[in-house]
């Protein structure tokens, strides 16, 4: 069975992995000449898999980073894929830790204190399920706040209550404006003059205005103010 499996081998090597093999495996003068499976896989592993490639291991999963594309599954199996590349497996609290470090802090929290999970109590094949619901609901939560955000696009921010009944009151007003109360007398040109009894004001002063007549003890000043809607004598005179 050893044989068949050996020879089935040379089929799925090429390059410098091929010409070891063939030197030292299939090759008639080579001092070893019952060559097992297992003994074929250990030659190549002690041959092509050095000091250097483990070291590479290491810092692959000491650099592993999470990614919100592929999301937390993919983080999880590449620092596995990474841990089995290493002379010796690490253990699980260690990958559980670096699992933990690399992934959102949000994220984080939320499997902490919403979920009641701790890395000393639970497993990191546990945090992985809790960890992949988080990020479906976060997913799902995107999608229908761009859904509401594209159904209310174009239409006019709420406005306050007060703000509301303010501006309807002053829209009120504008259409049905009040009266002012002023008196019968016609319109009279803006202006405002302090006269005197018996002397002439300026030229046109009077123009549009009423006589006024002067009963017994009225002061013998009057101030005329005009407006644009009409006047109104002060100082004590109808």
């Amino acid at each position: 069975m050893d044989q068949e499996h050996i020879f089935m081998l040379h089929e799925f090597i090429d390059g410098e992995v091929w010409n070891w093999f063939r030197c030292h495996v299939l090759h008639t003068n080579w001092n070893k000449q019952d060559w097992t499976f297992k003994e074929v896989l250990i030659g190549l592993y002690n041959r092509f898999v050095n000091a250097a490639t483990m070291q590479e291991a290491c810092e692959a999963f000491r650099t592993a980073v999470y990614d919100a594309r592929t999301g937390v599954q993919t983080f999880y199996d590449e620092l596995v894929g990474h841990a089995q590349n290493m002379a010796m497996y690490l253990d699980e609290f260690t990958i559980q830790e670096t699992f933990l470090d690399g992934i959102p802090a949000e994220m984080h929290r939320a499997l902490i204190c919403d979920d009641n999970l701790s890395p000393k109590v639970n497993t990191v094949t546990k945090f992985l399920v809790y960890a992949i619901c988080y990020e479906q609901s976060a997913h799902t939560a995107t999608h229908y706040d761009q859904r509401s955000s594209c159904r209310t696009q174009g239409y006019h921010q709420p406005v306050k209550v007060g703000t509301f009944l303010a501006k309807r009151s002053e829209m009120e007003q504008n259409c049905n404006p009040q009266p002012k109360v002023w008196s019968d007398a016609p319109v009279a040109k803006e202006s405002r003059y302090m006269l005197r009894v018996g002397q002439p004001g300026p030229k046109g002063a009077w123009d549009g205005l009423p006589k006024v007549s002067h009963p017994k003890g009225s002061p013998s000043k009057v101030t005329f103010s005009g407006g644009d809607a009409g006047y109104k004598p002060s100082g004590g005179v109808a």
